[in-house]
């Protein structure tokens, strides 16, 4: 399975390691907590897999991956994990929400305090997560982690944002969320960021990310940015074809580069650069527009 399965599931809308994962008989904000405090026990960092039932790449990952020895391994030396179905469980959704989650499976790599390491979505191959386990275990050493705060707070969230993940009303009219984003010193902050790559704000503000998307992808991580930039970038190929600007939309995708790996990239720009001009219609119900 390739990582274009990570941006497919993105639009659609996991302790112990043995044979697969196993989730706690409720995953509840206690669990959770019990969690942290074990991984500072233990001396080790958490894995979070954040999964719903149904989700075809969070199944395979079940199947296929979480009983490979290598993975089982890794996990159980050094994470505490923790798995939560994000439409039954709260904490599932508050995590959801406090990260800004659109596609699963999403996995979080923390330390004990709470402070990220990475995030990550989509299926992940036995070597694609082993390595990602490796690196997060190197970046904790290091002391390198993103900018997101370490603690859940609610009331940090406008009403509408919390009440898209914790109510599922996510319906949420562009005029709300832009004024919100307006009165903000800076849309990089974290909670305006998860904002408009949560409910994936629509147009007006593809430039902004755009511009920002390395140091977003640096201060955020890879999951949430690399998917967001993708799905801008769909959109933006259309504007580029309204002109026949072939020659515009591959420098913009020349820029968009460094934040994919080689094997991504060479996936993603062939879907992107398929059919340039041709008649198509495509619209995301998930998308804000004014």
């Amino acid at each position: 399975m390739k990582r274009f399965i990570k941006i497919a599931s993105a639009v659609l809308l996991l302790a112990c390691p043995s044979i697969a994962l196993k989730a706690h008989a409720q995953s509840t904000e206690e669990s959770w907590e019990q969690a942290k405090k074990q991984a500072q026990t233990e001396k080790k960092l958490i894995f979070v897999d954040l999964y719903f039932t149904g989700c075809m790449p969070c199944a395979q990952m079940d199947k296929d991956v979480f009983p490979d020895p290598k993975v089982a391994a890794v996990l159980s030396k050094d994470f505490v994990t923790f798995k939560s179905d994000i439409l039954k469980e709260e904490i599932g959704k508050k995590l959801c929400m406090k990260y800004g989650v659109t596609g699963f499976p999403t996995f979080l790599f923390l330390n004990s305090d709470g402070k990220v390491i990475d995030i990550e979505s989509g299926f992940q191959s036995v070597e694609q997560l082993t390595a990602l386990l490796q690196n997060a275990k190197e970046a904790a050493k290091k002391g390198v982690f993103k900018k997101y705060s370490p603690q859940i707070e609610e009331k940090e969230y406008p009403e509408f944002y919390a009440q898209a993940y914790l109510a599922n009303k996510r319906n949420v009219s562009f005029e709300t969320a832009d004024a919100y984003l307006k009165a903000q010193p800076s849309l990089t902050a974290e909670v305006p960021f998860v904002i408009i790559t949560g409910l994936r704000i629509g147009r007006q503000y593809d430039d902004f990310y755009l511009k920002n998307a390395k140091q977003l992808y640096k201060d955020y991580g890879s999951g949430s940015v690399s998917n967001h930039v993708f799905t801008i970038l769909q959109r933006k190929k259309k504007e580029f074809e309204k002109t026949n600007d072939l020659a515009g939309f591959k420098k913009l995708l020349e820029e968009m580069k460094p934040l994919y790996s080689a094997e991504d990239w060479t996936k993603f720009e062939g879907i992107l650069l398929k059919d340039f001009g041709a008649t198509k219609t495509a619209n995301n119900p998930y998308t804000l527009q004014k």
